[in-house]
C-alpha cells in the first residue's frame, strides 16, 4: 500500500493470467523491449572494448578540436594495417582524442604506424599528452569472456539453490527469468546505443544482477508469510501476491530511488570511464526494480494457480452464490423492508410475523430473488380444516354455502 496525503492507495498489479490485465500490459512492453534487443544484437552487435577483441588504444589530449570526419580521413591512408575500421571517440568537446585500432601484429610495423600517426595529429591539432596508450592481444579477451560467462553460470546456480532452500524452486526460477529478463534487455540497449562494452561494464552487470535479486527476494519473502497467513482463507494465490506486492511497493519505490540518484550524478558529472560504468548500474537498476514487480511476481503468480489447492480456490471464487448461501445469510432490516414494499396486502398478511414485521425468512427469500434474478416465490400457508364447535362442546364441520 501506499500514502498519499494520508490516503491509502492500493494498486491492481498482479493478476492470474499473462493474457488479460494487468498482466497482459507488463508482458507485452517487456516483449516488445526483448525483441528490440534481439534485433539489435543480431543486425548491430555488440560493440566489444579492446580488451576482449584485442587491438590498440591511442588516448591524446589536443591543442585544437578534433574533428572525427578528418580524423577518419587521416586513418584511411593506413589501409594496409586495416586503421580505417578504428573506432574515434572525442570527449571535453573535442580535445581528448581517443582511438581503438585494429591488432598489429607485427610488433616492427606497429611502432612504425603509430610514430607516423602521432606526427600527423601533432602537424594537424597539436599533440600535447599521450594520456593512455596500451596494446591488448585478442587472447587476453577471449580468456576474460570465458570466465565472465563461467561467473555469471556459477552465480545463477548458486542463487537457484539459495533461493529454493530459503523460499522454493518456483520462486527461485521465477528470480532467475526476471534475471535473464534484465540482462537481455540491458545488452540490447548497449548495442543500440553503440556503447563499449569494457570489463568495467561486466562488473556493473554482476552488480546488477545482485541488485535485481534482491529486490525480488524481498517481494518474495512477504509472498511468503502471506500465504501462511491466508492458509485457510480462499483467498487466491494471484491476491497473495498483490497484496505482498502493494504491501513492498513504497519500500522498492524509496530504495531504487534513493539507489538511482548517486548513480545519474555519476552520468552526468563523471569521466568517460565512470560514465560506461554509471550508464550500466543505471539500466540495471531499473530494469531490477520493474523486474521484481512487473515480471517475477506475476510469473510466480500464474504458475502458483495452477496447483490443485489455488485452482480449487480460483474456482469456488470464480462459481456464483447459490441460492441456499444467500438464504442463509443474515438480512438486515432495510432489505426486510424492501422485500415488504414489493408485495401485496395479502401476502403481507400471510407473511407477517406475530409482532406485526415480515420474518427473516421471507425477507432472504426477497434477497434471495435479487441474487439469482429469479421472482420470489409465495410463501403458502398451512392449510388449516375450518370447524365451529357444537353445543354439547364437540365439533361439527361447517356447510359450505352454495
Amino acid at each position: 500500500m501506499m500514502y498519499i496525503g494520508g490516503k491509502e492507495y492500493k494498486f491492481n498489479i498482479v493478476g492470474d493470467s499473462p493474457f488479460r490485465p494487468p498482466n497482459l500490459y507488463w508482458f507485452a512492453f517487456s516483449a516488445l523491449l526483448i525483441v528490440v534487443s534481439v534485433v539489435a544484437l543480431v543486425t548491430l552487435g555488440i560493440n566489444w572494448g579492446i580488451e576482449f577483441k584485442g587491438g590498440y588504444l591511442l588516448k591524446a589530449r589536443l591543442g585544437v578540436m578534433a574533428d572525427v570526419g578528418e580524423v577518419r580521413s587521416l586513418l584511411a591512408g593506413y589501409r594496409d594495417a586495416d586503421l580505417e575500421k578504428s573506432i574515434i571517440q572525442t570527449s571535453e568537446e573535442g580535445s581528448v582524442l581517443s582511438l581503438r585500432m585494429p591488432y598489429i601484429e607485427d610488433a616492427n610495423r606497429r611502432k612504425e604506424i603509430i610514430n607516423d600517426l602521432k606526427e600527423e595529429l601533432d602537424g594537424k591539432y597539436g599533440l600535447e599528452e599521450i594520456l593512455q596508450e596500451e596494446q591488448v592481444g585478442s587472447e587476453w579477451g577471449v580468456e576474460v569472456s570465458r570466465k565472465a560467462i563461467l561467473a555469471l553460470v556459477v552465480f545463477l546456480l548458486a542463487m537457484l539453490v539459495y533461493i529454493t532452500f530459503r523460499l522454493e524452486f518456483k520462486m527461485a526460477i521465477a528470480a532467475i527469468l526476471a534475471l535473464i529478463h534484465d540482462t537481455l534487455i540491458t545488452v540490447g540497449i548497449y548495442s543500440l546505443s553503440r556503447r563499449m562494452v569494457s570489463p568495467a561494464t561486466v562488473i556493473a552487470f554482476l552488480t546488477i544482477l545482485g541488485y535485481s535479486l534482491y529486490d525480488t527476494i524481498v517481494v518474495f519473502d512477504r509472498v511468503e508469510e502471506n500465504a501462511n497467513l491466508y492458509a485457510k482463507s480462499r483467498m487466491p494465490f494471484a491476491s497473495i501476491v498483490n497484496e505482498s506486492v502493494n504491501q513492498t511497493l513504497t519500500r522498492s519505490i524509496g530504495t531504487s530511488v534513493t539507489t538511482l540518484l548517486p548513480i545519474v550524478t555519476i552520468l552526468v558529472f563523471g569521466g568517460e570511464t565512470l560514465k560506461d560504468f554509471a550508464f550500466a548500474l543505471f539500466l540495471g537498476v531499473l530494469l531490477g526494480g520493474y523486474s521484481s514487480l512487473f515480471i517475477a511476481s506475476p510469473v510466480l503468480a500464474i504458475w502458483k494457480e495452477r496447483e490443485p489447492r489455488y485452482a480449487a480456490v480460483r474456482e469456488k471464487v470464480r462459481l456464483p452464490a447459490g441460492a441456499k448461501e444467500v438464504i442463509l445469510k443474515p438480512v438486515s432490516g432495510k432489505q426486510a423492508r424492501e422485500g415488504e414494499d414489493a408485495k401485496g396486502p395479502r401476502e403481507r398478511a400471510a407473511t407477517a410475523s406475530p409482532g406485526g414485521e415480515p420474518s427473516a425468512g421471507v425477507a432472504a427469500v426477497g434477497a434471495a430473488s435479487k441474487t439469482t434474478g429469479k421472482p420470489p416465490t409465495k410463501p403458502q400457508a398451512s392449510k388449516k380444516k375450518s370447524t365451529t364447535k357444537g353445543p354439547s362442546g364437540g365439533k361439527r364441520k361447517r356447510k359450505k354455502k352454495k
